[in-house]
């Protein structure tokens, strides 16, 4: 009886020493925060390809495409291109993002035009949503808070406001796992402050032990019944040509 007094007392000590121990670690600073949200949904490679099939649901029937996304860090800044390879009566449209702007081309224009990148490729999915929002650099988060997520995991809810009139989307909501700093949910806010889409990020994969998002869901929240999920199907890392997403270039 003595000797399990003992391991009960001792049990009790080792649980206070690794209260103190964890509640000691400091808490991650907002930059951290911000760069852990876009360390683990991109692929962290400086020139990469990847296609990508859309769906998008609606009240009456599925539409399908399949864009081919371009990415390359020109300059230490991020560059991204968005090519239609079905169906064929989108094929030929290419949207290029660049730090000056987003820019569309489709055969039959003199020259490309500039487009917010809340500019619709397909489906609910804006330009931004598509090629993946940055929060490092575009956001600053204006508050903090606790969550319990499902299963009592602990979890993190972030507030953002855009660092720039430029970003597509100027307030956002980023629910992740406090441990991981995993993001798992997104909501996109109008100018208005009213919700515009829910994304839920359902499932993350790795490339050559890279994790990034494979799976998107996005929720309208204007027009409830509609949603579109983006799959990741393939990528490639491989040597892009910075004309690729230069906006001078476009059909040419």
């Amino acid at each position: 009886m003595k000797r399990l007094t003992q391991y009960v007392l001792l049990a009790a000590l080792v649980a206070s020493v690794l209260g103190i121990v964890l509640a000691a670690q400091p808490a991650p600073t907002d930059d951290q925060i911000l760069e852990a949200f876009d360390k683990t949904r991109f692929v962290e490679a400086t020139s990469f390809t990847m296609t990508v099939e859309v769906v998008a649901d609606r009240p009456d029937g599925t539409k399908q495409a399949v864009v081919q996304l371009y990415f390359k860090e020109i300059n230490g800044k991020r560059y991204a291109r968005i090519e239609f390879l079905a169906p064929e009566d989108l094929k030929g449209q290419v949207y290029v993002s660049t730090p000056d702007g987003v820019f569309f081309w489709q055969p039959g224009l003199a020259t490309p035009l500039k487009v917010s990148g809340r500019q619709q490729v397909f489906g609910d999915s804006s330009v931004a949503e598509t090629v993946g929002i940055q929060f490092k650099g575009d956001y600053k988060i204006k508050s903090r808070k606790d969550v319990t997520l499902p299963g009592n995991k602990p979890g993190l809810e972030v507030e953002l406001e855009a660092t720039d009139k430029s970003v597509a989307f100027q307030k956002a909501t980023v629910t992740a796992d406090k441990a991981t700093l995993r993001p798992l949910k997104a909501r996109l806010f109008a100018l208005s402050g009213d919700p515009l889409n829910d994304v839920t990020y359902q499932e993350y994969a790795t490339f050559d032990k890279d994790e990034y998002v494979k799976k998107q869901l996005i929720e309208n929240q204007l027009i409830k019944t509609n949603k579109t999920l983006l799959t990741i199907t393939k990528i490639e890392a491989k040597d892009l040509p910075d004309d690729l997403f230069d906006p001078t270039k476009l059909g040419k």
